[in-house]
């Protein structure tokens, strides 16, 4: 709450249209968007001065940005700004035959991640030397180093008071994006949208805890420092998909959509849909850091689907309207057309295969205290030759060997199957000229049916392969409005 952050945000584009002919139009643009680097009006920023090979770290402060041991001087963000930020885009659509009602839709765009450096800057904004309450420390508990509630802030041999370091060269990351679509209407009021879309991500988040090793090996540098994480910008991800779509447009009260995905997404951005152990000062998982990797010197390892591919995905919707007539005049005459009329009845389904989950060794990595980065080790057997009573094998996985780091792959399970269905119905009655009565029931899960959002993962867990969470109950909401 003392820290007074400042960032500068430009942006200029150009763009225009262009309708060749009847039956092509092009639009395109050019973008630039530069953010820079978060700073702090007092210079209260503290980033790490690394030697090569990370033998040796010292605090650099913003408010004197000099590096103790590289003699680099740094910016007063401590961190180089990144400045070419231009972003092309494309789009396109054409109707390649003459009275018909098939069209070609494409695009292409860039896209910078203008808000990258927020969570870096709350980071640097939380380590000593500065003078302010902060106060970090990363120490692993042990006999020769105890931790207790009424100090744990005990500066053993080994262990480094800041707990985060940024690549001073950090660039920002951005993703390219392209689409091509075809649509066409079919009898009965039908239309049919296929598209191909794909994304690729460069210059992704990873983070990584420098000089660590395996449970039971010997240190490859007693004297190097360890208990920071590493944050650094050459993280990539790609994901492509395949979409159908089928649309009744509204006809007799009448209107619905089925629409089927298959996509696979693959990454070693640790960033990407979900969040790792909790950074240093983050005052909540909101502000927690990427997810870490397991093995700082080979982060190739990383690189698996990310965790929210989802492989197959249907959602369908559908509505139906009675019908409308002032007084109930229409059609249906009398009580039963005022009774009758001006329903809207709406219901939607997702149904779709798991979500992938990482099997983790909890332990903590050697000199630093931080756990849950660590994987298991395979031992051939399917994990998915569950016996009687859980959903995955605890025989597929074993702890790590002495020495060595796990060899299972990150976000190598697939989670339970996903299935939701949630309706409504909703009824506006005109009391008077000027007056409307609201009536609207609105109900999650209708089914009430029993849905695992994921396993428990944990190697050598006793819980390993039953549910750890399920879909929320049956829920019913009545909303009853006067409008005049």
């Amino acid at each position: 709450a003392d820290k007074y952050f400042r960032e500068s945000v430009y942006d200029a584009y150009i763009r225009d249209d262009w309708r060749l002919r009847p039956e092509l139009t092009i639009n395109a643009g050019l973008r630039w968007e530069y953010g820079a680097p978060i700073t702090e009006l007092f210079g209260r920023l503290v980033n790490l001065d690394i030697a090569q090979g990370f033998t040796a770290v010292a605090p650099v402060v913003a408010s004197n940005p000099i590096g103790s041991l590289t003699g680099n001087h740094y910016p007063t963000s401590l961190i180089q700004p990144d400045k070419f930020g231009v972003e092309p885009r494309i789009g396109i659509s054409w109707r390649p035959f003459s009275g018909s009602s098939v069209v070609v839709r494409g695009g292409y765009g860039l896209y910078q991640d203008t808000s990258i450096y927020q969570t870096t800057a709350l980071n640097m904004a939380q380590q000593p030397p500065q003078p302010s309450p902060s106060k970090s420390l990363s120490v692993q508990n042990s006999s020769t180093c105890p931790l207790t509630l009424a100090n744990g802030f005990v500066a053993c041999s080994g262990t480094t008071p800041d707990t985060f370091a940024v690549d001073p060269n950090f660039h920002v990351g951005y993703a390219q994006a392209w689409q091509l679509q075809v649509q066409r209407d079919l009898p009965a009021a039908l239309v049919m949208i296929a598209t191909y879309s794909g994304i690729k991500g460069t210059h992704g988040v990873q983070e990584y805890l420098p000089n660590t090793y395996p449970i039971g090996a010997t240190s490859p540098c007693p004297s190097c420092p360890v208990g920071f994480a590493y944050r650094t910008s050459n993280g990539e991800s790609s994901r492509e998909a395949g979409q159908v779509q089928l649309r009744r447009r509204l006809r007799s009260g009448f209107t619905a959509s089925v629409q089927y995905t298959y996509s696979k997404s693959i990454d070693d951005d640790a960033s990407l849909g979900g969040q790792g152990p909790v950074a240093a000062g983050a005052v909540s998982q909101s502000t927690a850091s990427p997810a870490i990797a397991q093995n700082w010197q080979n982060l190739t390892a990383e690189r698996g689907l990310s965790s929210f591919d989802q492989r197959n995905l249907l959602n369908v919707t559908m509505q139906y309207t009675t019908g409308m007539g002032l007084g109930g005049s229409t059609l249906l005459e009398g009580w039963k057309g005022r009774a009758y009329k001006e329903w809207t009845v709406m219901s939607s389904i997702t149904a779709g295969s798991g979500m992938p989950e990482t099997p983790t060794y909890y332990a903590a990595v050697p000199g630093t205290g931080v756990t849950g980065s660590m994987r298991g080790q395979t031992t051939g057997a399917s994990v998915y030759a569950a016996p009687s009573g859980l959903f995955l094998n605890p025989a597929a996985y074993t702890a790590p060997p002495n020495g060595q780091w796990g060899n299972a792959g990150r976000n190598s399970i697939t989670g339970p199957g996903q299935f939701a269905m949630n309706a409504s119905l909703a009824r506006t009655f005109r009391v008077k000229s000027r007056y409307n009565l609201d009536i609207r029931f609105d109900s999650t899960n209708v089914l009430n049916h029993v849905t695992y959002s994921s396993y428990f993962t944990t190697v050598a867990s006793p819980q390993f392969g039953l549910p750890s969470s399920t879909s929320a109950m049956r829920s019913v909401q009545t909303t009853v409005r006067l409008r005049f």
